[in-house]
């Protein structure tokens, strides 16, 4: 229910503003890792409906490791933990005996999940973590804060108004009026951040930031959309009443961190 949606999202709101501007940065680390490891099983359990047997625990519990190791090594040495996921995956499956019938989709699946939350809940991470002082807690705000106006942008004004449909295929209800709506809350979300409280960004990165979330942000919807869609289900789960799962709420969010962590390292964050 739309009412239902309104009021979770007002309520969590200020729970996740207060973790990333106030309290320690291994606040905000924690509610990432936790949000990861519940999105990772959630694509999971999609997996698992499509026959494709991933085994659920192995692949939580090497994420649930990996990643605060990411986050302690630094952005530099993530290669490195990538490789050894990408070849421990595998051997997890095959020491752990599960079915030999099955098991080529199954470690697909499994080193699939465990890689792209490790690269996206592990942006989320390192733009709090890979800059010196305040600049972490600004990054973070202006991604999330770009992300969800553009989310929410597009949600409202396609929902009213969409008739021009984006992907029937992937996702009926996205319309071309809603990454209109998207496209509006992005630009009016970093400027607002910039105006605010960043206003050492560079208006170059600004704007690199607004075209990039305004293209990355509905892609990275439908991307869960195929999976959702391949399923047969609506929404990842039922856990977050009025939104679905926490798949369904990290989508965009996940899939643009790690553009926006490279673009603000590679272009710049300071004046």
């Amino acid at each position: 229910m739309k009412g239902t949606r309104e009021v979770i999202a007002f309520a969590f709101l200020p729970i996740a503003l207060g973790a990333i501007v106030f309290l320690p940065a291994w606040v905000y680390l924690g509610m990432v890792w936790a949000i990861t490891l519940m999105s990772a099983r959630e694509l999971l359990v999609l997996l698992r409906r499509l026959g494709q047997p991933a085994p659920l625990a192995p692949t939580l519990v090497t994420l649930g490791v990996t990643l605060p190791v990411l986050w302690t090594l630094g952005l530099h040495k993530a290669g490195a933990v990538l490789a050894l996921v990408l070849l421990v995956m595998p051997a997890v499956y095959l020491f752990g005996r599960y079915p030999i019938g099955g098991a080529a989709a199954a470690i697909t699946g499994a080193t699939f999940t465990a890689l792209y939350f490790l690269v996206t809940g592990g942006a989320m991470g390192l733009l709090r973590t890979a800059f010196e002082g305040t600049l972490g807690t600004k990054t973070v705000l202006i991604h999330c804060l770009t992300i969800w106006g553009c989310d929410s942008g597009a949600y409202y004004l396609g929902s009213n108004f969409g008739k021009h449909r984006l992907a029937p295929s992937v996702s009926p209800k996205k319309s071309w009026e809603g990454i209109i709506g998207g496209i509006a809350l992005a630009a009016f979300g970093v400027w607002f951040c910039r105006t605010v409280f960043f206003g050492e960004l560079p208006v170059v990165t600004a704007v690199a930031l607004f075209a990039a979330v305004s293209v990355l942000a509905p892609i990275g919807d439908l991307v869960e959309s195929v999976f959702k869609r391949d399923a047969g289900v609506k929404d990842s789960s039922d856990l977050i009443p009025g939104h679905g799962g926490f798949l369904d709420r990290t989508d965009s969010l996940f899939f643009a961190a790690p553009f926006v962590l490279a673009l603000f390292i590679l272009v710049g964050v300071s004046v």
